[in-house]
C-alpha cells in the first residue's frame, strides 16, 4: 500500500468516526438531557425516584 493510499484510508476512518458520532447524537437527542437531569424532589416521591431517573 502506498503512502497516499494509507493517508486516504486514515482520513476515511476519521471522517467516518466523526459522522457516526454526529448521527448518533442526532437520533438520541432526548436521552442525553433526560439522563443527566435529577428528579425534582418537590414532585417525585422517594418511592418513585428510582423509576424517574431511568
Amino acid at each position: 500500500m502506498t503512502t497516499r493510499g494509507l493517508m486516504l484510508a486514515v482520513l476515511g476512518v476519521v471522517v467516518g468516526a466523526i459522522l457516526s458520532i454526529l448521527v448518533v447524537e442526532h437520533f438520541d437527542q432526548d436521552a442525553g438531557s433526560r439522563s443527566t437531569q435529577p428528579p425534582d424532589p418537590l414532585v417525585v416521591t422517594p418511592e418513585n425516584a428510582a423509576q424517574e431517573t431511568q
